[in-house]
């Protein structure tokens, strides 16, 4: 066994195929999607366009020849110049020192990842590996026109070909492999090459692989041009009589990679297998940019070997295919050399290159053929070659194997699978096989039920970008699937959108609103959360049955309680009708019921409470929700309560009153049996007592304006009248089993956070039921402790309402109720998420057979950033903002005002790293007139902390 399980591991090193499960592209035309780029090419379109004229000076480099422009036109990228540094936390600065290749490369790959379904902080520290090809000198070339005044630090990484992957692993957090690829035009299919190899080995779980190319300086252009490499039109007319040189262009092209076994274990989506890949030289030939066929087709079949593959089982060759006279022929003769004997005339190889399409993207060249690839895959077609207009007669067609589609091909199988080369002037060379993923089958499922809709972005820009991208859609995915894709598939920024759905004209009818809102604030990023649990009066026939329906957690914790309630109440707790509900004895198990399954229905989406607090019979809830007793010692504790409190004979009401406890203390001196049962917030106490008594506070609260109200209950709890049941109580608790709790309590009773000597005995449980209920003092208690999102576990806002009532600041803190109208948790769910509480939406989606389904990528709020256009702060806005640490960070980090620079945001998001971070101590120090420690910026990591600190003599 040992040995046929090692046997296993090597072929599986050496054959498993890595599926593609996910792609981003920057490709001219305006192809940013692979379904734009499906359309692009279906239409048999061409990117080809004149050189833009923010480019370079057209008249300067109008002639060609030595320094000159030899070509008129190419592939260019609309917005090559712009960026969303803000995204990434990188400072305006040092955005302006970054090569537009590493730009393109971390919003391409961000966008990869959101194709593939995953959220790409969900990552972190994980062992991604990173894999590309970049290697143009263009913004070199722009250095090298800069004084030496306006030279800057971070221009060392900046223009590194290295830190085009490295920033993006640094960015990712991924530990794994990480390597910048210039073998010229293969340089991305070597990467690919590489990649392959790293997960087979795996020595990475996950790969970034791919290309990138910019074109803005007309050196290299000149250049190339010298070497009369260029088509003066621009145009890679592959395999014509015209081919003439190749037409340059730009972009970028990632495909996130796994093992087959992996993206079958986490349910991907896959577009394509990469079966094997091989990277040779061409060794000795006429030159050594001139191309071998002999060491072509040697390659070729050595990745067909790698895939375990024959030649008879490709159908498609996506050719390099530049457009040369000199290459083409080479190629397609080396072509038909390995396919001679696997196909003929009547059953041709077809061949065709994307470059005719969007031109030659040199070092991304490779992964924009494995691109078209994917995109012919999806649509089972082999889309048309363009610019073939008379076949070249350097091309021997009559004897080789192969057809060049001018028009689309249902592209036969049964198993669909292309070859794709790309070779590189310098004469290294790679190949790879591609076939199509294997059929899924995905039975039938009903239609879900409501959702939450979760959007987010880094700013308010952004975020309206994510709505209307959305909204242009017009998706007509399963709601249940789509909001499974937002919140499981998507990373959860700062600025926060989300709501219900319950069908498609609900998804339109929010976004539209959402489109409307005037002023978008950052999530208040609220990390604490505490349990308000509901008292009784609050409970209502039906509460929760939505919820008993479509929530298994809940479900099953219902159904758990149930049972261990029925032998005290001869009934279930699910049936209660009206009359029934209103009983303390069947009210107080009912509620109990309810909130302890809602709570850990809370529980199990990751919303743990730092802090639990209760109103009367809610107190015992958190008690058990926090595992001071037993689920079974609670059930003992909570029928026996309800059952003693209402056996209580004597006639007993209560009334609420709007004054506070000292004002309502001396009114009830005089009459014995009553009490004061409740102090909710400064304002609103709860008297409780006898009838005939509490008849007459309530006319004398009337008198004095207290706007008395009688509430609807049975008999005077938390009074006097209580006393004659606390004798048999304490003996029905007298088994109970206390534990350590959890989590932290608030005692309701003291209204300071309980001992656990002092909660943990009979007697504070039996005090209980008639001692006054301190709910306002509770919440101040709870304030203290920070900002909250306070999360009511009950079937009402009752407490909600009180407790904001209480707080000194209402708006520092988040109100979530648990069950509205709809008797759902989903608005709860919502609120936490956009007060910036963690919510575990894989586990919200767990067991729901939900589908993550493709999206319009992120909304990128791009501004220009270039080299030698550093920004620097205005000193008038300086001297306005009156802020010296705003300032001077403002000056450091490039921001173009004082006022630009957020106060409550860290410096590490705005950008600052360790070589900044010295700049700005030294400023600092200038500004405040003494010398500021390095560690005091990390000590104090945003402009209001450190100002306020700064400040202190």
């Amino acid at each position: 066994m040992e040995a046929k399980e090692q046997l296993r591991a090597l072929l599986l090193e050496r054959y498993e195929p890595i599926a593609v499960v996910g792609v981003g592209l920057r490709l001219p035309g305006g192809n940013d999607t692979l379904d734009a780029f499906i359309d692009f090419l279906s239409a048999g379109r061409s990117a080809t366009v004149p050189i833009p004229a923010d480019r370079w000076d057209a008249v300067a480099y109008a002639h060609p020849g030595r320094g000159g422009i030899a070509t008129t036109a190419g592939g260019f990228l609309e917005g090559l110049d712009r960026f969303d540094a803000r995204f990434f936390n990188i400072s305006p600065k040092e955005a302006n020192c970054m090569d537009p290749q590493q730009r393109l490369v971390l919003e391409t790959a961000w966008e990869a990842l959101e194709h593939a379904g995953i959220d790409p902080t969900s990552l972190r520290h994980g062992d991604g590996g990173v894999y590309l090809g970049a290697g143009s000198m263009d913004y070199a070339f722009e250095l090298g026109e800069l004084p030496d005044h306006e030279l800057d630090g971070h221009l060392s990484a900046g223009v590194a070909h290295s830190a085009v992957s490295g920033r993006l692993s640094y960015v990712l957090g991924w530990r794994g492999p990480s390597m910048t690829v210039d073998t010229a035009c293969s340089a991305s299919l070597v990467a690919l090459h590489l990649a392959v190899q790293g997960l087979r080995r795996r020595e990475c779980g996950i790969a970034l692989c791919g290309g990138v190319n910019a074109i803005h300086h007309p050196r290299t252009t000149a250049l190339f041009g010298d070497m009369n490499a260029l088509a003066p039109d621009g145009t890679c007319k592959t395999f014509d009589e015209r081919a003439d040189g190749y037409g340059r262009a730009e972009g970028c092209g990632m495909l996130v990679l796994k093992r087959m076994s992996d993206a079958r274990r986490d349910g991907d989506t896959v577009l394509g297998l990469i079966r094997g890949t091989a990277v040779g030289h061409d060794g000795e030939s006429a030159g050594l940019t001139a191309p071998n066929g002999t060491a072509q087709e040697a390659l070729m079949r050595r990745a067909l070997a790698a895939a375990n593959l024959t030649p008879g089982d490709v159908q498609y060759v996506e050719a390099h295919g530049t457009g040369t006279p000199l290459g083409d022929p080479i190629e397609l003769g080396a072509i038909g050399a390995v396919y001679a004997d696997s196909h003929t005339a009547e059953r041709p190889v077809l061949v065709g290159s994307v470059k005719t399409n969007i031109g030659h993207l040199e070092l991304a060249a490779g992964v924009g053929g494995v691109l078209k690839v994917l995109a012919q895959l999806r649509a089972s077609t082999v889309f048309p070659h363009l610019n073939l207009t008379e076949p070249s007669s350097r091309i021997p067609w009559s004897i080789l194997p192969v057809d060049v589609p001018r028009e689309h091909r249902p592209w036969p199988g049964p198993v669909r699978r292309a070859m794709v080369n790309s070779f590189g002037f310098a004469g290294t060379i790679a190949s790879a096989v591609v076939e199509q993923a294997p059929p899924v089958s995905r039975p039938q499922r009903p239609p879900s039920g409501p959702g939450v809709l979760t959007l987010s972005a880094k700013s308010p820009r952004a975020l309206l970008g994510q709505v209307e991208r959305l909204l242009a859609a017009g998706t007509e995915h399963d709601i249940g699937d789509l909001c499974h894709t937002t919140n499981v598939a998507r990373a959860h920024l700062p600025y926060r959108l989300a709501g219900v759905v319950r069908d498609h004209a609900g998804l339109r009818q929010l976004l539209a609103e959402w489109r409307e809102v005037a002023t978008l604030q950052p999530s208040a990023d609220i990390r604490k959360v505490a349990f308000l649990c509901t008292g009784q009066g609050a409970q209502k026939v039906g509460m929760g049955a939505e919820l008993y329906r479509r929530q298994p957690v809940f479900r099953r914790w219902v159904d758990e309680l149930d049972a261990l309630f029925a032998p005290h109440l001869g009934r279930s707790v699910k049936d209660l009708d009206e009359t029934l509900m209103q009983r303390t004895r069947y009210a107080q198990p009912a509620l109990f019921t309810l909130e302890y399954a809602l709570a850990q229905l809370w529980l199990s989406w990751g919303v743990r409470p730092n802090v639990l607090a209760g109103h009367s019979l809610g107190e015992v809830t958190a008690a058990a929700v926090a595992g001071l007793f037993s689920l079974d010692d609670a059930a003992c504790l909570v029928a026996a309560r309800g059952r003693l409190m209402e056996s209580v004979t004597e006639p007993g009401g209560m009334v609420s009153v709007r004054a506070s406890a000292a004002e309502v203390a001396p009114l009830i001196k005089a009459y014995p049996d009553l009490a004061l049962a409740a102090i909710n917030a400064a304002r609103q106490c709860v008297v409780s007592g006898g009838v005939g008594s509490l008849a007459a506070v309530h006319s004398a609260a009337d008198e004095r304006g207290w706007r008395p109200t009688r509430l609807a209950v049975s008999h005077a709890f938390h009074s006097p009248l209580m006393a004659g049941v606390l004798d048999e109580f304490r003996a029905e608790l007298a088994g109970i089993a206390f534990h350590e709790p959890k989590f932290p309590l608030v005692s309701a009773v003291t209204g300071q956070m309980a001992r656990w000597r002092q909660i943990a005995t009979v007697d504070y449980w039996v005090r209980h039921i008639c001692e006054p209920v301190d709910f306002a003092a509770a919440v101040r208690t709870v304030e203290r402790r920070g900002r909250h999102a306070f999360l009511e576990i009950g079937p009402s806002g009752t407490l909600i309402g009180l407790a904001r009532a209480g707080v000194a600041d209402p708006a520092a803190h988040a109100w979530v109720r648990s069950l509205h109208d709809d008797d759902t948790v989903l608005k709860g769910l919502a609120g936490l998420h956009t007060a910036g509480v963690a919510v575990s939406w894989r586990a919200v989606h767990d067991g729901t057979d939900r589908r993550r389904v493709e999206l319009p990528p992120y909304a990128f709020d791009r501004q220009r950033y270039w080299l030698g256009e550093t920004t620097t702060a205005d000193p008038e806005s300086e001297a306005d903002d009156g802020d010296p640490v705003r300032a001077v960070v403002a000056r450091v980090l490039g921001f173009p005002s004082s006022a630009a620079v957020p106060v409550d945001v860290t410096f590490t998001e705005l950008g600052l790293d360790s070589l900044a971070a010295g700049e700005l101590v030294e400023a600092l120090g200038a500004a405040v007139g003494r010398p500021v420690a390095l560690t005091t910026v990390y000590d104090h990591p945003t402009v209001r902390s450190l100002s306020t600190h700064l400040e202190r003599p």
